[in-house]
């Protein structure tokens, strides 16, 4: 039996515009489907003749989202597919009244899906430390630093990074513990780090071509398809973003451990590198490098159990927390 996949489904959007005569610029209020703790599971709009509806598969089998809606899940997702499907059709057959037919909640359509996976940080990492490692990888050229613009599409705080790759994904690594304690859970677990990937109507047309409705979308083929993509896109940007970004902040701590001559060249690079050492993992290497470099004995161990005992405050464990992550897909 193959290993348990902690990734799951979270929100979905759905959208259609109505072409009916009549019914083109019409509005309808919103109506919310909710679970025993108050939590929507779904809902559904019209405003000027766009429909718009959400589903959240965690909320329809657990109070919160602190765990999204794994595979394990879907042995319920028949029941939750035909009780969300009732809903919107009531909806709009309340609205619609004689305009409705079967075939106009066909023409719902996805617009965008969610996914992500959480879990606990391991050992002394923080979800800073995982959300830094994060921003240091994404690719520059789509970097910019005001969210307000549109042309924008990174924004970074101390709880959370948002990155977007046009028409295909948009990227939030955050600190859910934090979220949810903002929301008035305090309950919550402590060093909850989440990757969320949004995906955004390119990357959703090439999953599911051209079946995108509400009941094509809600069923367990289609929600395996979603993983699968989640599990492709978390280790593409594993490759080619952080391996990279990791190999060039060791080549950099290196260079300068390499171009002092002052006697102090450690506790020198440490000060300039700072930001490079992503995690002590970063350091040690590039110590046991140097130390191969001048033709020295390795002595890497030594220096990174100084500065821990020191307090000196290197991120730990971060490179751990992700390699977690990537072998739970």
């Amino acid at each position: 039996m193959g290993k348990k996949k902690l990734q799951g489904a979270d929100g979905i959007n759905f959208q259609m515009q109505l072409t009916i005569k009549g019914l083109e610029t019409v509005t309808f209020p919103k109506e919310t489907l909710t679970n025993e703790s108050g939590k929507d599971i779904a809902w559904i709009e019209c405003l000027g003749g766009k429909v718009s509806a959400y589903v959240n598969l965690p909320h329809a089998v657990r109070p919160n989202n602190i765990q999204p809606f794994q595979l394990s899940d879907c042995i319920q997702i028949d029941l939750i597919s035909d009780k969300v499907i009732e809903y919107m059709k009531a909806y709009l057959k309340k609205h619609m009244k004689g305009n409705y037919s079967n075939e106009i909640l066909k023409q719902l359509n996805v617009s965008s899906m969610e996914c992500n996976i959480t879990i606990k940080c391991v050992g002394k990492c923080k979800p800073k430390d995982v959300i830094n490692l994060f921003e240091k990888s994404v690719d520059k050229t789509f970097i910019a630093q005001e969210a307000r613009d549109k042309k924008k599409t990174f924004r970074k705080d101390q709880d959370s990074i948002i990155y977007r790759k046009d028409h295909y994904y948009r990227l939030k690594v955050y600190n859910k513990s934090k979220e949810q304690n903002d929301k008035g859970n305090p309950l919550v677990e402590s060093n909850l780090i989440r990757v969320e990937f949004v995906f955004l109507e390119r990357m959703l047309d090439s999953m599911y071509a051209d079946r995108m409705s509400l009941e094509d979308i809600l069923t367990r083929k289609s929600l395996r398809k979603l993983i699968d993509q989640y599990q492709e896109t978390f280790t593409d940007i594993c490759e080619k973003n952080i391996k990279p970004m990791l190999n060039g902040c060791v080549q950099e701590v290196f260079e300068c451990l390499t171009t002092s001559n002052s006697g102090k060249e450690i506790s020198e690079t440490l000060y300039k590198c700072k930001e490079c050492i992503v995690d002590v993992e970063v350091l040690r290497k590039a110590l046991k490098k140097w130390y191969a470099f001048k033709k020295q004995g390795d002595r890497s161990k030594q220096v990174i159990a100084y500065y821990r005992e020191n307090n000196f405050g290197m991120p730990e464990d971060v490179i751990r927390t992700v390699k977690q992550m990537h072998n739970s897909l």
